[in-house]
């Protein structure tokens, strides 16, 4: 029975949107053919619903359900088309969800750096990803189908096997190593994560064969460096040393790990512990430094250190510069050594004529005082003053040419004072003549208007004397020797020529006629202990030295010769251009103005003649003098209750005690007490491996009255303004 062609209470929708009509001719054309179940009555209407996904702006597709009198267009259809539409929307999110975690797959099976490989239980190959190529040369055709075990080297087969079985029973592969052979024959070391799923094994496999083999280098790097290596905390906890620890200091890491490396410092324990602070701070940097460390056996080394602080770690890195350290100490020494012989060889040169110079002298001081007791009991007293005055002047040149020898053995580092080359050289010129003898010829040729220079004074009286003696020996038949200095402006081309920077310098040039020096030696001249004068006859310092303090000083020296046609030898000191401290010191007759006021002062010395004529002065002059003549005597004095307002002492004493030891002796019950030494040594031979202390002062022998007197003044007045003339004995503060 045929279904009735309108059926009461059926719904005609053709007028509304969400519905095709049948009798449109595109509709006919859509639903001519199509199936409409049991009943072969074409749909007049349909419903349409847009499938939608959640974010799309569009709908992804349409759902079309035809009608007819036996499916009518209620709610319950309508809830069902929907319920349709969504599940298809639902579907086709699941599929594109899909297709793109495929995609993504895809591209990381393709794209990773790592190899991945997917296999049987039994080892054999199944896929491999491009990385496979990359990192062991193979083409895909010729992995897939292979077993591992082609693959895999000899040694690590029972391993891979073994692991292969674990991932047969369902264990998951973490950090398995094993070596895999490349197309060139080569192994490459690979780190494998694998998991066994659906009968296979899924696995990813990561090159580690740089990283290990970087490993190994910084293993041995750590284990064979000499350079001693430590790993501490900010706090200075030791983590880690490496073997170079143990073998200089002798400590094991069993002994090391875990103790404070201060521990380890056997010297300036107070800086380190600074140094370990600022290291510790957040913003440290990395610190440069030395420290002496206490070997196991009890003895000291010294270490470079450069201390890099990283991640609230410290990382150590020390150079043992024990042996180094102890060389440097060691030459430092032996230049002064050879610097005082080289002195002293220059006051051997002169022993001679300085000799009998002064015994001129001192015959002229005695022959002039004889006359004096002469002329004195003849009564004729119109000659005194002349004798006086002759006497005088010999003994003061006497006096000079001691100071002079005591300035060249004098044992000092260089002491930089303005100098006038042209007055220094004046107040050598008699001794230079006497050192060349008769035969040479001396001319000096002093500049006009000559600069100043800032140089150790008695060095450049050496490194000139020397020269003058080195040209004296370049003429054994005699000839002519030039002293000539000059003011250089050098410019950019001579300053380079010269190795010099560009400015003013004064020169000093020592030249001869003799024989001159060949290219060899003259590029030989400054070498140490190189010299040309037979065995005995020279050290071969000379040069070395003079090279030496005139660079240090900012100069250079220069050679100018010519075999048989003599030598210029040339010393350039940079122009002074500060404040000038020389002083020219005049003769004038003999000003006393002693202005003692009965000030106690307790003179010591053993050279009665000397004790004499100070006590006279200072008797003189208003002072009380009490005398001793020796170190023991005097400190009986100044351990008793008598007031005394200055010691005056020699310094070299008999009786066990010198006059250093007195006056320190002296102290302990007189704090305040001033001492004023006199020596006929050099000034520092007083202060010895110590200094003088505050309110202690010296003068050489010989001196002049007015120097004794001026200074003895000077010292109590200085008493007398600080309000201590109070020093009367135990008494003092």
């Amino acid at each position: 029975m045929s279904p009735p062609e309108n059926p009461a209470g059926c719904l005609n929708h053709r007028n509304e949107g969400s519905l095709l009509d049948a009798d449109h001719p595109a509709n006919g054309v859509l639903f001519a053919r199509r199936s409409t179940g049991p009943w072969d009555i074409p749909p007049r209407d349909a419903l349409i619903v847009a499938v939608e996904q959640p974010g799309e702006a569009q709908a992804v597709g349409a759902l079309v359900l035809g009608l007819n009198p036996y499916r009518l267009l209620d709610e319950a259809t309508r809830d069902f088309a929907n319920l349709i539409a969504a599940q298809i929307a639902g579907a086709l999110a699941t599929i594109d969800a899909v297709s793109a975690q495929r995609r993504d797959r895809d591209r990381l099976w393709s794209l990773s750096q790592d190899l991945m490989l997917v296999c049987d239980f039994d080892g054999v190959i199944r896929l491999v990803n491009p990385s496979a190529t990359r990192l062991l040369g193979w083409q895909e055709d010729e992995m897939v189908g292979q077993v591992l075990a082609d693959f895999v080297h000899p040694d690590d087969l029972s391993a891979t096997a073994k692991e292969v079985e674990k991932l047969a029973q369902g264990v998951t592969t973490l950090l398995f190593e094993n070596r895999y052979r490349c197309q060139d024959g080569s192994y490459r070391l690979l780190d494998w994560n694998a998991v066994p799923d659906a009968g296979r094994i899924h696995a990813v496999a990561r090159d580690i064969t740089r990283e290990r083999q970087l490993a190994r280098d910084r293993e041995r790097i750590w284990a064979l460096s000499p350079i001693v290596k430590v790993v501490a905390t900010t706090q200075g906890i030791i983590n880690a040393v490496n073997p170079s620890w143990t073998k200089t200091l002798g400590w094991s890491e069993a002994d090391t790990v875990g103790r404070n490396i201060l521990e380890f410092v056997a010297q300036e324990q107070e800086a380190a512990q600074q140094r370990l602070a600022k290291l510790s701070q957040s913003n440290a940097a990395v610190v440069e430094s030395q420290s002496v460390f206490r070997a196991k056996d009890g003895s000291h080394r010294r270490f470079a250190w450069t201390t890099v602080p990283e991640a609230g770690m410290l990382y150590l890195f020390g150079r043992d510069i024990t042996a180094e350290t102890e060389a440097a100490d060691a030459l430092i020494a032996t230049e002064e050594a050879l610097r005082q012989s080289q002195k002293m060889e220059a006051v051997g040169q002169l022993t001679g004529g300085i000799a009998h110079d002064f015994n001129n002298l001192l015959a002229g001081v005695l022959g002039n005082l004889e006359l004096l007791e002469l002329r004195i009991s003849q009564g004729r007293l119109e000659a005194i003053g002349r004798h006086l005055e002759t006497a005088q002047g010999a003994a003061k040149r006497a006096a000079a040419l001691t100071q002079r020898l005591l300035a060249f053995s004098r044992r000092q580092t260089l002491d930089p004072t303005a100098v006038n080359v042209n007055r220094l050289i004046s107040g050598l010129e008699d001794l230079i003549r006497r050192t060349v003898g008769p035969s040479i010829e001396i001319e000096v040729v002093g500049s006009g208007g000559l600069w100043m220079t800032l140089v150790d004074r008695y060095q450049l009286e050496n490194a000139l004397l020397n020269l003058c003696i080195n040209a004296r020996d370049a003429m054994p038949d005699g000839g002519r020797l030039t002293i000539e200095t000059a003011n250089k402006w050098l410019d950019n081309r001579m300053a380079r020529e010269r190795e010099l920077p560009p400015g003013q310098y004064v020169s000093l040039c020592v030249s001869d006629t003799g024989t001159g020096m060949t290219p060899d030696v003259i590029a030989r001249a400054f070498d140490p202990f190189f010299t040309t004068k037979p065995l005995g006859e020279g050290t071969g310092l000379g040069l070395s030295m003079i090279y030496g303090f005139v660079r240090q000083s900012g100069g250079q020296v220069r050679i100018y010769s010519e075999v048989g046609a003599g030598t210029t030898m040339c010393l350039y000191l940079p122009r002074h251009m500060g404040p000038v401290t020389e002083i020219e010191q005049e003769l004038r007759p003999t000003q006393l103005d002693a202005g003692g006021h009965g000030e106690t002062v307790l003179v010591i010395d053993d050279e009665a003649s000397v004790r004499s004529l100070i006590v006279d002065v200072l008797t003189d002059g208003g002072y009380h003098v009490i005398e001793a003549a020796d170190g023991p005597s005097g400190l009986k004095v100044l351990q008793s209750d008598l007031r005394i307002d200055l010691l005056i002492t020699d310094v070299g004493l008999p009786g066990g005690m010198n006059g250093r030891q007195v006056a320190d002796a002296g102290r302990v019950g007189r704090p305040k007490l001033k001492i004023l030494f006199i020596t006929g040594y050099a000034e520092n031979a007083v202060i010895g491996n110590g200094l003088l202390e505050h309110d202690m002062h010296v003068i050489t022998k010989p001196f002049g009255i007015e120097t004794i007197v001026s200074k003895v003044r000077e010292m109590i007045d200085e008493n007398d303004k600080l309000g201590s003339r109070s020093a009367t004995g135990q008494s003092d503060p």
